[in-house]
Formats: C-alpha cells, structure tokens, sequence
C-alpha cells in the first residue's frame, strides 16, 4: 500500500518526495509525514472488525425482533383459534340443549296426546261405541274345543287327505332276522276309526285338540306277500266356525314313530292296532272322544275317555316283553 496524490496544506498545489520529504511544487513548503504500513493495515483490520461486529449485532438484533415478531403473530394467533374453538363450543352446547327442548317438548306432546286419547277411548268403551258411532263388537277368541258334530259336513275330506298322506309313503324296507332288508311296496290305505283328542297338556290353544284319523295300511313283497299295519294321521289348529262348522287347512302330519313301530332305518306303521292307538292318541293325554259313523255317514259321540301323558319308551319295552 503507498500514498499517491498528496496536497499541499497551505496552497492546494501538489507534493512530490526529495530526500524521503514531501515539498510542494509551489510555495517549497516541506511536510514530514508519520506513514507506517503496518499501521494502516492495523487500522485497516481494526475498521474491518467493528464493522463485522457491528453487522452481527445488527443481524442479531434483526433476527431478535423477526423472532419476538413471531411469537407475538403465534400468540394472536392461539388466542384467535382459542376464541374460534370457544364460539364453536358455546354454539354446538346451545344448539345441543335446542335439540334437547324440542325432542322433550315432543315427547309431552306425545304423551299428553296419547293420554288425551286413552281418556277418550275409555269414556267410548264405557259407552259401548267406537269413534264414528259404531258399536263396539268384542272379537271372540278363536274355539279349537271341536266336537264331532262339528267336522261331520267336512270329515269325509279329512279322510282323504289323510290317505293321501298314508299313500305318499309308498315304500318300507324291512330288516329280516338274516339280515337281508326286504322292500315293500304301500298298495292300500283303508279308513277305521276317527278320533278327537281334546285337552292335550303342555301344548298352545292350537295344539291342544287333534282330530286323528287311523288306518289299516297294506304293504307288498313278492316274496313275503301282503302284510297288513296300521298307522294314523292328525290334523290340529282346527277351529269352530261361529256360523258352523269348522275352519280348517287340511294340513295332515304324522307323528315320529318310535321303535315298536314295523320297518327298518325309518319306521313306517305298527303291526298291532293297539300300538298305533298307544302312540297316537294315548300318549297325547287328553281326553279322547271316538267320532261314530253310522251307515249314513253321520256322527255320533261315543263316551270319552280321560288319558294321561304316556311314557313312549316305557310302552315300547312292555311291548317287546310281550312278543
């Protein structure tokens, strides 16, 4: 680093070096000048410092006031947010506590209405009439307590319902005391006797009476010929029509045989007429009417009889005791 372009202090002019002295062209005044490179470059890096420093701390402040800017932008804008969700909850209670009123003050209103109608239709009940003026007609609980007089003028189709339940099982394989299974082939199903099973325990209204209907089925192999059983077919849910008559679906069934009953993986009938009757009209514990038919195909009532519930595998042993 040198000095270029020195000017005289007392008339302007410039200065040149002789004698490592500054003289001014002009007026010969001779100034001694104190330069030391090092000094400059000391004051140079001392300049340099400080203005280093003094941009740092410039920064820094800049950067402590972008900072505390932002936390105070946070801060309003937390407490907004905190204001939003405040309005928001208060407006949600308010309109919970709206829905709440409105659902209540419907609920009285249903209640003093239904109230209101309950007195109304008990003052029209006492008075015997419904609303419009009509009289009020009791619905009679539906009558399952049939008598033979009843299904006379329906019982011939009972009976060949019930044939035509009998002829629908049309086979039987039977077991042989050789161990060969014999099949037989259904050729008949012939009416004997009807029955009304009344009172039958443990059984709902339209259970409680079975007319049950029995048959002399006949079975055929050509090896083993004819072999003639018995079986029966109920029908329940009938009901006493108020105009006469009865009311029926003619939906025959037939009850789930027990071990005494003939046949082989499926028993099909019984071979004593005593052991049909045993299962399915006995068992039932009822009270028992028999329908007489006479030759013109009316009914009669026979003397009932009063049975109690019958214990099925108790009779089937007595029943194998005896063969």
């Amino acid at each position: 680093m040198k000095i270029v372009n020195l000017q005289c202090p007392n008339c302007g002019a410039r200065l040149i070096i002789e004698n490592n002295m500054y003289v001014c062209n002009s007026c010969g005044t001779t100034i001694a000048i104190d330069y030391d490179e090092s000094d400059v470059e000391f004051e140079r890096a001392k300049n340099e410092v400080e203005i280093e420093a003094k941009r740092q701390a410039h920064e820094k402040e800049l950067l402590e006031r972008q900072y505390e800017l932002q936390q105070k932008a946070q801060i309003e804008s937390e407490k907004r947010q905190i204001k939003r969700e405040r309005q928001a909850a208060a407006k949600s209670a308010v309109q919970i506590w709206i829905r709440r009123l409105v659902a209540l003050l419907i609920f009285a209103g249903i209640c003093y209405g239904g109230y209101r109608m309950y007195l109304y239709m008990r003052d029209q009940v006492a008075e015997g009439y419904y609303p419009g003026g009509a009289v009020a007609t009791p619905t009679p609980a539906p009558n399952y307590n049939i008598t033979p007089e009843d299904i006379k003028d329906d019982l011939d189709s009972f009976i060949e319902t019930g044939k035509k339940i009998q002829m629908e099982i049309d086979q039987c394989g039977v077991k042989t005391e050789n161990g060969i299974i014999h099949f037989f082939d259904k050729t008949g199903a012939e009416f004997l006797d009807a029955y009304i099973v009344s009172n039958i325990p443990d059984t709902r209204d339209s259970e409680s009476t079975r007319l049950v209907l029995i048959y002399q089925v006949t079975w055929y192999n050509e090896e083993d010929g004819e072999k003639i059983c018995y079986d029966a077919v109920y029908f329940d849910g009938i009901k006493v029509n108020p105009n006469g008559g009865i009311v029926s679906n003619y939906n025959g069934e037939t009850i789930s045989r027990s071990e005494a009953a003939w046949g082989w993986s499926m028993e099909y009938s019984f071979e004593e007429y005593s052991q049909c009757y045993l299962e399915n009209i006995k068992a039932l514990g009822g009270t028992v009417t028999e329908v007489v038919i006479n030759s013109s195909f009316s009914t009669e009532t026979a003397e009932t009889e009063e049975t109690e519930p019958v214990d099925a595998e108790a009779e089937d042993e007595e029943y194998y005791e005896e063969v």
